[in-house]
């Protein structure tokens, strides 16, 4: 009887145990069939999630491309199925991933890939037009004669109807070869002709009569030219002559080159997303969209076939209407018409691509000026509102600009009007800023929108090397979001020229990062180049050489402001804190792409947008900074770059 009821007891005992593990073993099978197990799982991480409460944790699992819990190794791991991928970061820095708030990769794509790398791409495409040959001289001479040399000789190779494409440099930086070549070219930047320009179309044609010809002239924002032959496909595909240098040739290379040939022209700029976006540890790019038809046609390809590695909050270009250097009451009207019938759309679109609002990218043409005086008496019998870039700006208290009147003005103020949220609008001196306060509170005063309305749109304006002490205070009321490089606050041109010609007494009006944040608003970084190491004849800007190919490097200089190219300091009391430095990379960069919800930050439900790098980043020496390796970068739990370091 005892031994029964021991029996007894100990299947009592059992029974709920083997119910257990057949009701955990059933869970499991469920949890299979349902596919409910975490995709991937990241573990033994010092993870900054940059929360509001800024938490950092040890492991995170993703699913479906969001993360889905948060929490200690043993937590995480608890969670893992059969088919979960682990990632051991050792360690490691995990930080979400980088937003660069403005870059233009498809325009850098060019001169890295036709360029410098140009044989290889001809040979990838199996199209010798795909190459652009350099021509070089230490003076103007010795570049023409060079570029007769280079355009005979390609056309040669090439034969009849074939594109030439040619870039000139002259001497040995950008600094140099903005001297010596671009008064070769009919126009300048910033609208000036110059009449003895040897780069004609007639000289062109002569040069090479059976084939269409662009040439480019140095860095990005350079001149450029063409002959007949090109202008005339130019208008017969483009509907408009191409100018500029590869900022604004864009729809040469996606549009023409690449014309019905949509998987090479995606193939040609994924390449430079994966190694000069993805490699860096960006995940997410503000870019805008016009001059290219074809650009949204080749991310949407990519996005298609889950190709695409980065994310982009892309920008309605000011585009040729924007541009139209008109200010005739048709122009006005036209303005008025084409926003008040675009709609409101910021915000719509997928995971991948949105619209993040309308831009007029240089708002400040014909609006420069500023309210600093020269350090010493200058001409200023030539200057203008254009350009700006070099030597000096007009007096502010003198322009007296009639903004209403101003054709770079009109169509961000017929946008603002319509209820559109702007942006996107290059800030290359304080007068600039004078003119969009200007616009903001004439159309408060007249109830075209509220207080409310302008806050909520987040304006953004763009490189910012010239800010007033007083215009701080002003975008925080307005809650704008001003984005920063750093780089133009130095060299020959905008920030750097601005010193050179007024003085380090308005080094306080350099780049005021620090002063934004403590005035409340959430000022973005952004690098508006082309990060890969290149020949300095194929760089795109005029940026330290340290910082070739290095976001990193980028970063460091708001932590420290110091140059590393000449060890000039400025400001220190502009240097960011690091977390703020990060965010200021991240979830305030999500904010001005309005994607805060879904990017910017490790929270659980967001994108699992995530780099790991191999030195941390809060802890490293500040000078040190620029060493910073990013090892790993992911979009959406799907990792697209991983270093063999890693």
């Amino acid at each position: 009887m005892k031994r029964n009821s021991f029996f007894s007891l100990a299947a009592a005992l059992l029974l709920p145990l083997w119910a257990m593990a057949q009701g955990g073993a059933d869970l499991a099978r469920k949890m299979e069939a349902l596919n409910a197990y975490p995709d991937l799982i990241v573990v033994n991480g010092k993870i900054s999630t940059m929360d509001a409460g800024n938490r950092e944790v040890q492991a995170m699992a993703v699913k479906n491309g969001r993360v889905v819990a948060m929490g200690t190794n043993d937590e995480i791991r608890f969670l893992t199925g059969a088919k979960t991928e682990i990632v051991d970061v050792k360690g490691r820095r995990v930080l979400p991933g980088l937003i660069d708030g403005h870059t233009h990769p498809h325009m850098w794509a060019p001169a890295h890939w036709l360029g410098a790398e140009g044989d290889a791409t001809a040979k990838r495409y199996n199209d010798p037009q795909l190459k652009i040959t350099m021509a070089k001289g230490n003076d103007s001479a010795a570049v023409l004669r060079a570029l007769e040399q280079v355009v005979q000789q390609r056309s040669k190779e090439l034969g009849p109807g074939k594109w030439i494409l040619a870039a000139l440099f002259g001497g040995n930086s950008l600094s140099e070869s903005r001297t010596i070549v671009h008064q070769l070219f009919p126009r300048l930047t910033g609208g000036t002709r110059i009449t003895q320009a040897v780069l004609t179309t007639d000289f062109l044609d002569k040069l090479a009569p059976q084939n269409p010809i662009y040439l480019y002239g140095s860095e990005a924002i350079g001149p450029g030219a063409s002959n007949t032959a090109a202008q005339k496909a130019m208008r017969e595909i483009l509907n408009t002559e191409i100018q500029g240098s590869y900022a604004g040739a864009t729809g040469l290379v996606y549009d023409i080159l690449f014309r019905d040939r949509t998987a090479d022209a995606a193939d040609f700029l994924k390449r430079e997303l994966l190694e000069c976006v993805s490699a860096q540890g960006v995940t997410t790019y503000g870019n805008h969209y016009y001059g290219s038809p074809s650009i949204m046609k080749i991310h949407n390809y990519l996005m298609s076939r889950g190709e695409l590695p980065v994310r982009w909050g892309w920008w309605v270009g000011g585009g040729r209407g924007g541009r139209m250097g008109q200010t005739s009451d048709y122009a006005k009207q036209y303005q008025e018409s084409f926003y008040h019938d675009l709609g409101d759309f910021r915000g719509i679109g997928n995971d991948y691509i949105w619209n993040a609002g309308v831009s007029n990218e240089g708002f400040d043409s014909g609006l420069i000026c500023t309210k600093a005086k020269p350090k010493e008496a200058i001409d200023m019998s030539n200057v203008t509102g254009y350009g700006g870039l070099v030597g000096p700006r007009m007096d502010c208290d003198q322009a007296k600009f009639d903004y209403e009147n101003v054709s770079s003005y009109i169509p961000v103020k017929a946008a603002l009007e319509a209820g559109l949220r702007i942006g996107f609008l290059h800030g290359y001196s304080d007068g600039s800023y004078d003119a969009l306060f200007h616009m903001l509170d004439k159309a408060i005063a007249e109830k075209k929108v509220t207080l409310e309305q302008v806050r909520a749109m987040r304006i953004s304006t763009e490189h910012n090397p010239i800010i007033r002490p007083d215009q701080v205070k002003r975008m925080a009321y307005f809650n704008m979001t001003p984005s920063f490089n750093g780089y133009q606050v130095q060299g020959d041109i905008k920030g750097g020229a601005f010193l050179k010609t007024y003085g380090e007494q308005f080094m306080t009006w350099m780049a005021p990062m620090k002063s934004l944040v403590s005035e409340g608003a959430h000022p973005v970084f952004n690098t508006d180049v082309h990060l890969h190491k290149v020949p300095v004849e194929w760089k795109d800007m005029d940026y330290p050489a340290q910082w070739d190919g290095n976001i990193w490097a980028f970063i460091e200089f708001f932590v420290t402001r110091r140059m590393p190219h000449d060890g000039i300091t400025y400001n220190r009391n502009e240097a960011m804190d690091r977390v703020n430095m990060m965010r200021a990379a991240t979830i305030w960069g999500a904010e001005q792409l309005l994607n805060e919800k879904n990017i910017g930050s490790l929270e659980t439900g967001k994108l699992a947008d995530f780099i790991v790098t191999d030195k941390d980043f809060f802890t490293v020496p500040e000078d040190q900074i620029h060493t910073i390796q990013t090892l790993l970068t992911s979009v959406g739990g799907k990792v697209w770059h991983k270093s063999a370091a890693f």
